[in-house]
């Protein structure tokens, strides 16, 4: 049940807001000429996957739920209430009031 249960908290989200688009080109490039020098002297180079470049692409389902979702839409629950009156009704004098 919803009452007895204890709420756990928010897990940690550490976005960073300021980043140094500078930097990560020059970190880049860099990488690249490293990865160039290391073809150029016949080695191979450690294959190391751009991350940046798929965030975001698969995040579209991985939104969090809603909280206003799993409650129920108060239209939804006077309607119930109605329904439930009504089959009440209905068995205790064995027809319908209208």
């Amino acid at each position: 049940m919803a009452l007895f249960s204890t709420r756990s908290p928010r897990r940690f989200n550490g976005v960073h807001i300021y980043t140094s688009e500078r930097k990560d080109k020059l970190d880049k490039l860099v990488a690249e000429a490293k990865r160039e020098e290391q073809i150029e002297r016949g080695e191979t180079p450690e294959y190391k996957p751009d991350i940046e470049s798929y965030r975001g692409k698969f995040a579209k389902n991985l939104k969090k739920a809603d909280p206003d979702r799993r409650r129920l839409h108060p239209g939804l629950a006077i309607a119930i209430i109605v329904v439930l009156i009504l089959l009440w009704y209905y068995l205790m004098t064995g027809r319908l009031p209208f």
